[in-house]
């Protein structure tokens, strides 16, 4: 957009030199958006979506967008004082109480931690103000920040447009294209360590690739990063983007966050969990989100730790949105407490989730031609194909010839080129069609 109407007025010239710069960018809710009037297969969305008599007792053959009945059920019963009053800012105590005993019953059966180290999470609003008040409270404009290729658009607005932090992206897959390349941000890491503490992000389900480590990757990242807290001396801010976090589809696959790796595994690693109910509690409107802080024990009481991080990370949230949304954080906090009620409810999800995973895989391996080459996936909500043809051409001619929507994502400093098809939202039956329907258009 060029803003001709706002310079014409005089207005841009009004705003500040950040205003002046920001621009919308050309992404995911405008494919959406128009995927919504063209398409005939709607494969951009990153919500879980079909009949609800996939997700739902009683359900029947409306589409709908996929949610767990535990929470709604707690959210109509809600008091309306549960609802009207303001939440504090760093979060209602019950909320933060459930979720760190959520995150915890989540990590014990695949890693050993001392769960005293593990702080009481602070509520944003949705995990992406989670991740820019990490990035905002340890980098400083300038300073360079580390996270891979592949990854999700809006990282580029918040962390570069928005903040002025420069990118240094490592490879997500080795050359081979098999597996995740340690060595590629582990590299990363050790560079931006010669001048600065660093900032580092990994997220796992990965988006838009739908990857996640392998538990010898997993072990193999946590060796190499514990040896370059070793050597540098610097401070390895260490923040794991777990938007997608449990949604895993294969056994060798770590099954849950890396982030149980670096639980007072180092003084100089503090490692971060940025997660939320977006993704984990298919409750993607109420922007309830999640920054937990893990400590080493040589760093003083846990309890003081977090009180301080309270105190810096509400200054923050303060200064923005002042506090979240209230009925939502007793809605999910009851659904946690209420175990097995919402742990099945979230298991038949998964249960479909992996089940159009399988078709697409398949699909994919016996259909694509040598042009387009799909990255592995194991996990999450997507999965991508690498492309010849420039990625915003194919997904117009997509939407236009096949009626197909899907999200075109392109970077020319790392080649990445390619489209993200999000199988969390196509039904099963229409996932062959789905890949036909592109195989057909690269034929063109």
């Amino acid at each position: 957009m060029k803003f001709e109407t706002l310079r014409d007025a005089g207005l841009l010239g009004a705003m500040s030199a950040e205003g002046r710069e920001l621009v919308l960018p050309q992404g995911i809710f405008y494919w959406s958006g128009r995927a919504k009037q063209e398409a005939e297969i709607n494969a951009t969305i990153g919500s879980a979506q079909g009949k609800s008599s996939e997700f739902l007792e009683g359900g029947g053959d409306d589409v709908r967008t996929f949610y767990l009945p535990s929470v709604v059920k707690h959210l109509k019963a809600l008091d309306p004082e549960k609802i009207a009053p303001y939440a504090p800012i760093c979060g209602l105590p019950r909320y933060r109480v459930a979720w760190r005993e959520w995150i915890i019953r989540k990590l014990s059966p695949f890693y050993k931690f001392d769960s005293a180290l593990i702080g009481q999470p602070i509520v944003s609003p949705g995990v992406t103000s989670g991740l820019a008040y990490v990035a905002r409270l340890f980098a400083s404009p300038g300073d360079t920040i580390v996270c891979h290729d592949r990854r999700w658009e809006n990282y580029d607005l918040v962390l570069s447009d928005m903040l002025g932090l420069k990118i240094r992206a490592a490879r997500l897959f080795n050359e081979a294209g098999s597996g995740l390349d340690v060595d590629s941000f582990v590299d990363a890491v050790r560079e931006t360590a010669k001048t600065q503490d660093v900032v580092a992000i990994l997220n796992f389900p990965n988006n838009p690739t739908g990857y996640m480590p392998t538990v010898d990757e997993g072990l193999a990242l946590q060796k190499a990063l514990l040896k370059v807290a070793d050597e540098s001396g610097k401070k390895l801010i260490l923040v794991f983007d777990d938007a997608y976090d449990g949604f895993v589809y294969e056994k060798n696959a770590a099954q849950i966050s890396l982030f149980g790796h670096f639980i007072g595994a180092h003084p100089n690693i503090l490692p971060v969990k940025c997660d939320g109910a977006s993704k984990e509690f298919l409750f993607y409107g109420a922007r309830v989100g999640s920054v937990t802080f893990a400590y080493h024990p040589s760093w003083g009481e846990p309890a003081k730790l977090s009180a301080e991080f309270d105190n810096k990370v509400g200054a923050l949230i303060r200064g923005t949105i002042s506090n979240s949304n209230l009925a939502f954080q007793h809605a999910v906090a009851a659904a946690i407490e209420s175990g097995v009620e919402c742990d099945s409810e979230r298991a038949r999800v998964i249960s479909v989730l992996a089940e159009r995973y399988s078709i697409i895989k398949s699909a994919m391996a016996s259909n694509l031609p040598e042009s387009a080459v799909a990255d592995p996936f194991n996990s999450g909500f997507f999965c991508f194909i690498n492309l010849n043809p420039p990625a915003e051409d194919f997904a117009d001619k997509l939407l236009k010839n096949r009626k197909l929507g899907v999200i075109p994502l392109s970077d020319s400093s790392t080649g990445f080129n390619g489209i993200r098809v999000a199988f969390c939202s196509v039904e099963a039956k229409d996932i062959p069609e789905t890949i036909d329907r592109i195989v057909a258009e690269l034929d063109k």
